[in-house]
């Protein structure tokens, strides 16, 4: 046994050291880090870029990069955050993910996609027996390590002017600055310190598990669990839990390192992280540096009714032109897309009109895909019942989001409906019984009576009827008395109570709607994609749904078009420049238009109206130029008459 628990010592300290760093930057400036996995990959290519490709000496790389560059990413992120720091949780949360999402795709870009292995900074030989049991110089050094770096901090904040400052900026921002601290030189300062932690955790973590871009952010979200066991403010209690949870990770492993054991063994964070949640509720009190003034969704005009009469004309022409002037694969992929739009369009209700982040919209799609498959896979008549079925098993299991969803909002929720999908992924689609591992799971050719929707222009029509009745019904419910709850409950749920709108029964009932349909959108998706690979609805690609639907309008129902639009160019065989770029695209825009609820769109339009402005102002100054000379000459050539 005590080999695993050294092991779990080991890992346990990494996680310690990144929920320290989130813990500090939550406490202080009142922003739950999402994008923390990212800094700590992007940090660790840094230092194997330094050390290991420009051959710098180890003794340079650490201090520049724990001195140097990890301060200004620290204040880089400072700066972007602070400009948030009036606006709604939902805001400050999409451009916590939009960050996740740069740092994903640009390190890629940057450092290559391959995995790189990382040597230890400690002696990757010595070792020494405790017991009978082989400690290593990396894992003994990493424990003496953070523990160190940890009671540096918590001697920083407990006995230093920084920790006084700390202390009187969490319990009350404004009042600190009435009696001379410097709120944002604390979140500075903070922001340094996290990202320090960040850059030590990705190295760390990157020796054991080497340099891979769509592994160590997820491994981050390890320190997520222990941070939530300290409420976000206790550091030590959040430093033990870590410490605690590593140790039963490693346990787990003298049991099983295959089948079940293993996948649990792996969830085991997430399955905490959303225990803790639903165990803490209401306790769960967001500090005082973290309460901001409520953005509402934008409301509805009097055009609505015009903009959907010009959209239902245009779908009606795009869906009588497009099926006979586009080839079939690109039909087809138009098909998939609007399947996409489909579940992209219950983000649009859940984040744009009801102000709740879920990262678990993807998981439902899958919920729905996996039915279709197993119900429908061989006898495509059954598809009507593969809905239905699908229909009754996502909503359900909605309610274990929208139970909690009663108790939690704005972050906790995120962080909630986030662990969910990663345990969806984890031991839910991952199962070859479920999902069809590695192979996934094929569809015949879906029938509805006598309809059979084998060819691409036939699932065309499909999905462009789904999705055109969804639109119009959601936006038919959003006119009417629900939609002005929903309103109350995103921007006052205290007053919707007090004017007798069910908070419970309007949360759950969105959430089992949204659910229903998201399952609805996978079935279609399944249709149309033919083979159902259970990574094509992981936590990843709610991520991307969001952000996609966020860039396009979150308040709109053209933000789910645009969504589906989206989906199109990645489905589409364009230059692989474009698949490259897109995503980091995708992420920078994000994080510039996240405080608009209309996207893309209405940043656009208040853009093109203010350089409108310029130019006719710049004319009417040219014109005034001119008068008085106009009028010289033509005085002048009728006194010469």
């Amino acid at each position: 046994m005590l080999p695993y628990i050294v092991l779990g010592l080991f890992a346990g300290a990494i996680y310690a050291l990144a929920s320290l760093g989130v813990v500090l930057t939550y406490r202080t400036t009142g922003f739950f880090n999402f994008a923390y996995g990212g800094e700590a990959m992007f940090l660790a290519y840094v230092f194997w870029q330094l050390r290991d490709r420009w051959h710098l000496s180890q003794w340079i790389s650490i201090p520049l990069l724990l001195l140097v560059i990890a301060p200004i990413l620290g204040l880089i992120l400072e700066g972007v955050f602070r400009t948030m720091a009036s606006r709604s949780a939902d805001v400050q949360i999409v451009v916590a993910l939009g960050t996740l999402a740069f740092f994903t795709s640009f390190v890629p870009i940057v450092f290559g996609g391959t995995p790189h292995p990382l040597q230890s900074i400690f002696s990757p030989t010595a070792s020494f027996t405790v017991s009978g049991t082989i400690v290593t110089a990396n894992q003994a050094g990493t424990i003496v390590l953070v523990v160190a770096a940890g009671a540096l901090l918590f001697a920083l904040l407990r006995w230093s002017r920084f920790g006084t400052a700390t202390r009187a900026v969490v319990d009350n921002r404004d009042l600190a600055g009435l009696i001379g601290v410097n709120a944002n030189r604390v979140g500075q300062v903070a922001w340094i310190i996290a990202t320090m932690f960040a850059a030590l955790a990705g190295v760390l973590l990157s020796v054991q598990e080497n340099l891979v871009t769509y592994v160590l952010p997820f491994l981050v979200l390890y320190s997520f669990a222990p941070a939530i066991l300290g409420r976000l403010t206790n550091l030590p209690l959040a430093f033990a839990g870590a410490i605690a949870l590593g140790v039963i990770n490693s346990v787990l492993q003298k049991y099983g390192s295959a089948g079940f054991v293993a996948k649990l063994e792996g969830s085991i964070p997430y399955l905490a992280l959303f225990v803790l949640l639903v165990a803490y509720g209401k306790r769960l009190v967001e500090v005082r540096s973290s309460v901001r003034l409520i953005t509402g969704a934008h409301v509805i005009g009097d055009n609505t009714k015009r903009y959907a009469l010009v959209g239902g004309a245009l779908a009606v022409i795009g869906g009588t032109v497009l099926p006979q002037t586009l080839g079939a694969s690109t039909v087809g992929d138009l098909a998939q897309a609007m399947a996409y739009a489909v579940v992209a369009l219950t983000v649009v209700v859940l984040t744009g009109w009801t102000g709740q982040i879920s990262l678990a919209q993807m998981s439902f799609a899958g919920i729905g895909a996996v039915v279709a498959a197993h119900i429908a896979g061989t006898h495509g008549g059954l598809f009507p019942l593969a809905i239905l079925v699908a229909v009754l098993i996502s909503v359900p299991v909605s309610l274990l989001i929208g139970i909690p969803s009663l108790r939690l909002s704005g972050l906790f929720l995120a962080l909630a409906t986030m662990a969910f999908a990663l345990l969806m992924d984890n031991l839910v689609f991952s199962s070859n019984s479920i999902g069809g591992g590695l192979t996934g799971l094929n569809l015949t050719a879906a029938k509805i009576g006598p309809l059979r929707f084998e060819s691409a222009q036939s699932q065309f029509y499909l999905c462009g009827v789904a999705l055109i009745v969804t639109a119009f019904g959601a936006l038919w419910l959003r006119q009417g008395p629900v939609g002005r709850r929903l309103q109350m409950v995103r921007d006052a749920p205290d007053a919707a109570a007090t004017l007798g709108a069910s908070l419970t029964l309007t949360k759950l009932a969105v959430f089992a709607a949204c659910a229903a349909v998201a399952s609805i959108g996978g079935a279609l998706l399944a249709i149309t994609q033919g083979t159902i690979a259970p990574v094509n609805f992981d936590s990843s690609h709610s991520l991307a749904l969001l952000l996609a639907v966020v860039l396009g309008g979150r308040s709109l129902i053209s933000g789910a078009v645009f969504a589906g639009g989206v989906q199109l160019v990645q489905l589409l065989p364009l230059n692989a420049n474009v698949h490259t770029y897109l995503p980091l695209g995708i992420a920078v825009s994000v994080i510039m238009v996240a405080r608009e609820p209309e996207g893309l769109p209405r940043v656009s339009l208040q853009q093109l109206r203010y350089c409108s402005a310029v130019l006719y102002r710049r004319r009417m100054r040219e014109l005034l130029r001119l008068r008085p000379t106009t009028a010289r000459t033509a005085h002048a050539v009728g006194s010469n008459v």
